[in-house]
């Protein structure tokens, strides 16, 4: 189901990404993001640690995922970005994808997993909210406002 995100595959998460304009809009003030913005992505995955994703099902590439096993300011591990293609959401993929990141979580023996969702995605609210998690604070990151949300595993 996962199969790691590097720098050369960067054509596939741009395609990944810009099939949700909304989604770019709210995170990065823009519809269409460029290879610029995935480059950057990648230098600041590496400054923060996290692991990067490509979320694959039946050999085709449907999303991505990038987490942290262990945020240094909490101890605890973060999700810091978690996108399904346009053309894959609303059948599943997006749950059993998320399932599967748990069950990573899991095996390094982790009990709590937290996000950060922009305050105006309402959509992504309510799909964290009935996967479990729980706000537990708001915060201003990179000038926009966000809930921190976290689950029990």
């Amino acid at each position: 189901m996962f199969e790691k995100n590097e720098i050369n595959k960067w054509k596939i998460e741009l395609e990944i990404m810009n099939s949700n304009p909304s989604y770019n809009l709210v995170s990065k003030n823009k519809q269409t993001i460029s290879f610029e913005d995935i480059e950057s992505e990648f230098q600041e995955s590496k400054k923060l640690n996290t692991t990067r994703l490509l979320i694959k099902k039946s050999e085709k590439h449907i999303g991505l995922v990038d987490y942290c096993i262990e945020n240094p300011s909490d101890g605890t591990p973060w999700v810091s970005l978690f996108v399904i293609h346009k053309q894959f959401q609303g059948s599943g993929n997006s749950l059993e994808a998320f399932r599967h990141l748990e069950e990573l979580i899991r095996q390094k023996e982790k009990n709590k997993l937290r996000l950060a969702v922009h305050k105006e995605n309402e959509k992504g609210l309510i799909i964290w909210t009935k996967l479990g998690f729980n706000k537990f604070k708001e915060v201003v990151l990179d000038g926009k406002p966000h809930y921190c949300l976290e689950k029990d595993l």
